[in-house]
């Protein structure tokens, strides 16, 4: 074999072990980046489920039939689920402050005007109730509470869907 040869073979072999190397390389940042990526959806669906958990929660305490068929609720249960929505509204709005998708961002604040809409509907709607000797209610109160509760639930279940598809955009 001659001098060049073994030349030629040296250079290709060591040409060929640095192509592995890089590639070796390349594929395991990326399969890193994409680990990564994975980690950070699942937090953001933690997130997203630590803050609807405790909306749904008041949602359902809020639901204008159960209020209307137990004749409007005590002043010490409508204060409790004030506070806890208040808690939870804060939350929402830290969670669509820091969420990097502008989707979920702009639907949790919709979510917070929807569930405030809510609010102020089912008071409205208990006083009256309390106020009632018959136990009837105006209608178009029960339909107001009825729209801005079912709102506010649909609201709550597109943020569900959207944490669970949408990633984070990369950075």
């Amino acid at each position: 074999m001659s001098a060049w040869s073994t030349v030629a073979l040296s250079l290709g072999s060591a040409g060929i072990g640095a192509a592995a190397a890089l590639t070796g390389t390349a594929m395991q940042l990326r399969s890193s980046r994409r680990e990564h990526d994975r980690a950070e959806q699942a937090a953001w669906r933690d997130r997203a489920a630590n803050v609807l958990g405790p909306i749904r929660g008041v949602l359902d305490d809020m639901e204008p039939e159960a209020i209307v068929e137990h004749h409007g609720r005590s002043q010490q249960t409508i204060e409790n689920i004030g506070r806890r929505w208040w808690r939870a509204r804060d939350q929402l709005h830290v969670f669509a402050a820091a969420n990097p998708s502008a989707e979920i961002s702009a639907t949790s604040n919709d979510l917070a005007d929807a569930v405030a809409r809510t609010w102020a509907s089912m008071t409205t709607l208990n006083r009256a109730l309390q106020a009632s000797d018959s136990g009837g209610t105006e209608a178009s109160l029960l339909e107001r509470a009825r729209g801005d509760h079912s709102s506010a639930l649909g609201l709550v279940q597109e943020l569900e869907r959207l944490t669970r598809q949408e990633a984070p955009p990369p950075r």
